[in-house]
């Protein structure tokens, strides 16, 4: 019966580190744009740009709406509309149709040039399965804790720890996927904020704060997916070095369920730091492209 649990328990930590493992390795498949089927990148990106499609006509009409909101704020200010004012309305016009078509085009070259800082950031520093790394440790320490007790003991203490580190990499997946959908619907409703790009100074110069803050949101959930990527990163580089640091430190002398306990409790301290600074990530790109 000792043996069981034990293989009980050395299949439910390392089943717990290897689906954190997977998890995470999922959240930068869909932050680097290489999921497939549902998440595959450039097939919902151009089925959102036919939703997207669906909001023009009513873009056109409010970029009108614009055009006579200025043009008011102009005439309240000024005795004379000069045709000085009528130029720079009638660039406005333009320029809001033109922002609507290129806004696409803009925003999937702001995707890609993080992409590329992506794919730079994933190269740097030693990435090893934290499954791979502990499995032979946790096996080896196993077979070193006796009795029933010890081995019950040391199975209640770890079942919710390994519970807990597969949750955390849960929710670094889901932040990954609400990233990404963030970024379709920004696309989806990119000719709207577009279209109130006319709204300046009241004076007809200038154009809107809402386009302004549209594509620098898009921006900051951009850089959102570097910052993530380098959380992973960082996280993997210092967990993997306390990791190595904690089995060599072992000896025969210490007691192997504390070193087992030892280990769960740092990878769950370290999963839950990462998952702390991943959800921050948003706030983090925000308050960056806000103080530029």
């Amino acid at each position: 019966m000792t043996e069981g649990l034990k293989n009980a328990l050395l299949n439910l930590i390392i089943s717990a580190l290897t689906g954190f493992d997977s998890l995470v390795d999922s959240a930068q498949g869909v932050l680097t744009g290489s999921g497939t089927g549902a998440f595959d990148v450039n097939q919902v990106w151009n089925a959102v740009l036919g939703l997207s499609d669906a909001l023009k006509p009513f873009c056109y009409v409010a970029i009108a709406l614009c055009l006579l909101i200025e043009m008011a704020q102009v005439a309240q200010k000024v005795d004379i509309i000069k045709w000085e004012h009528g130029l720079k309305l009638g660039l406005k016009m333009v320029f809001a149709r033109l922002c609507i078509d290129v806004a696409p085009t803009f925003l999937r070259a702001c995707y890609n040039q993080a992409n590329i800082w992506i794919t730079s950031a994933l190269s740097v520093g030693n990435y090893q399965s934290l499954g791979g790394m502990m499995s032979g440790e946790v096996q080896t320490q196993l077979n070193n804790v006796t009795g029933l007790g010890n081995v019950l003991g040391l199975f209640i203490s770890t079942m919710l720890v390994a519970l807990a580190i597969k949750i955390c990499g849960l929710l670094i997946q889901v932040i990954a996927f609400g990233r990404m959908f963030e970024l379709y619907i920004y696309l989806a409703v990119s000719p709207l904020p577009c279209a109130f790009f006319p709204l300046g100074d009241g004076t007809g110069g200038g154009w809107s704060r809402i386009t302004q803050k549209f594509f620098k949101s898009f921006i900051a959930v951009c850089l959102q997916g570097v910052m993530i990527i380098l959380c992973i990163r960082i996280f993997y580089m210092i967990i993997g070095n306390s990791i190595d640091a904690m089995i060599l430190n072992a000896t025969g002398g210490t007691d192997a369920g504390a070193i087992v306990t030892e280990l769960c409790y740092t990878m769950l301290m370290g999963a839950i730091v990462l998952v702390m600074s991943v959800a921050r990530c948003g706030s983090w790109a925000k308050s960056i492209i806000d103080a530029m």
